[in-house]
């Protein structure tokens, strides 16, 4: 029988995206569509971080390599991590494709790198950091593996409002399915304050935020929900939860919405997102 104490003492349910199966499960989806989409973005992290080229570089959430497979000639090596194997070997093709020598990509938990201290110049997290279940201890290891007067670049997206690439997805999924659990408001990393408040609680002083913004095109209504539903983490967790027949009933309602708010010509959605540039000090 469980008891007043063991109840109020029960953890929460954990939140699914933040276990590696959605994401080893829209791993091929993901790189296809999303490895090379938004270069903007990608392309920003360099004159954000402000690291040499001599640099060593790590990589956190690296997915299917995003970052490091464009950062691979512009520093001396990256190790490149991620929790899913499937990104990981995603990752591993494109390196193997290129002929890149100066990645090592690697399935490593972010909570507890398996990396030696002070071992990094620079740490770079693209859309990953923030998806983590404890964010205090994956930034504690940052901290933990940057070396004194290294340089770290995490990055978070804004609000749906401001990012209509994920946020026409929201919408129409919320009007699919109106019971859908919203949250009562921004969440921690889209307010840049708190994204610094949060690295600065694990030790580091020298802390700014930008925002930066760029633009994504697609063929169509149509091409953009296919990109949400086949490299969508969110939408693995939510045909389990619904099963297949209300997942693909949710679907199609989706994809009418967004053809009467988008509709039959070429789609251009804005993307917004915060860059949170941390440096380190000490000797």
């Amino acid at each position: 029988m469980i008891g007043v104490e063991s109840f109020q003492m029960a953890s929460p349910p954990k939140d699914p995206l933040t276990e590696p199966e959605p994401w080893n499960a829209v791993a091929t989806g993901y790189d296809e569509e999303f490895c090379t989409a938004l270069p903007g973005l990608v392309d920003s992290v360099f004159s954000h971080l402000g690291a040499p080229p001599e640099s060593t570089v790590l990589d956190l959430a690296t997915g299917p390599g995003t970052f490091a497979v464009r950062a691979a000639p512009r520093f001396a090596k990256i190790v490149a991590v991620d929790f899913a194997r499937q990104m990981i070997e995603r990752l591993e093709a494109h390196l193997e494709r290129k002929g890149i020598r100066n990645v090592e990509a690697r399935v490593m938990d972010g909570h507890a790198l398996t990396l030696p201290d002070a071992s990094f110049d620079a740490v770079v997290s693209m859309f990953g950091w923030f998806m983590f279940s404890d964010r205090a201890r994956a930034i504690a290891e940052i901290h933990r593996v940057l070396r004194p007067g290294g340089r770290v670049l995490v990055t978070s997206w804004a609000p749906p409002d401001r990012n209509t690439v994920l946020g026409m997805g929201i919408h129409a999924l919320r009007h699919a399915l109106p019971d859908l659990p919203r949250p009562p408001g921004p969440l921690p990393t889209q307010i840049p304050e708190t994204c610094a408040a949060e690295v600065r609680a694990a030790g580091f002083r020298d802390v700014r935020t930008d925002i930066v913004r760029a633009t994504a095109e697609y063929d169509s209504a149509d091409a953009y929900w296919r990109t949400m539903e086949t490299a969508g983490a969110p939408m693995v967790v939510l045909r389990k939860r619904l099963g297949d027949d209300k997942f693909n009933e949710a679907i199609e309602n989706g994809r009418q919405y967004l053809l009467t708010k988008l509709g039959s010509g070429r789609v251009t959605l804005q993307a917004e997102a915060i860059y949170t540039q941390i440096r380190r000090h000490g000797s």
